[in-house]
């Protein structure tokens, strides 16, 4: 399974303790590789990263959500982690701030970018990640609603 490590969120993660799953719903949880989430996903995440537990509705509680997916824009061959690093880090914090100040209270960015091994197969997306500053599960949605 392709694996999608942030330095910068998983530092943040083990410092805050936040590693921990979803709280259990009556729903059978939805588990995907992580790399397979998108904009506006709720969910939590094994240790490792590798996989995301989707929460049934962003009402639920959850470690994640995801402001956006897209695919990085520094060409075919893999850039490197530092590259792919820097660009996740300038979009995700712009996004984060469009966001604005009252919204985004509590809260920190986060980033995933694609490993070496996970670009060979074919994944570029950067993706932008809202968690709590403080490690804890959230519950409802952070992003804003279109219209």
């Amino acid at each position: 399974m392709s694996s999608r490590i942030s330095a910068t969120l998983l530092a943040v993660l083990v410092v805050s303790g936040a590693l921990t799953a979803c709280a259990s719903s009556p729903e059978t949880p939805h588990v995907v590789p992580i790399t397979e989430v998108s904009a506006g996903d709720c969910f939590s995440s094994d240790a490792d990263l590798t996989v995301a537990t989707l929460a049934a509705s962003c009402a639920d509680p959850h470690l994640y959500e995801v402001l956006s997916a897209a695919p990085s824009e520094l060409g075919e061959a893999f850039p490197g982690d530092d590259a792919l690093a820097s660009e996740a880090d300038a979009r995700c914090s712009a996004q984060f701030a469009e966001l604005g100040r009252d919204a985004v209270a509590g809260l920190t960015a986060l980033h995933l970018v694609p490993s070496e091994r996970s670009w060979s197969e074919g994944d570029r997306n950067l993706v932008c990640l809202i968690a709590s500053s403080e490690g804890d599960e959230l519950s409802g949605s952070r992003l804003p609603t279109n219209g």
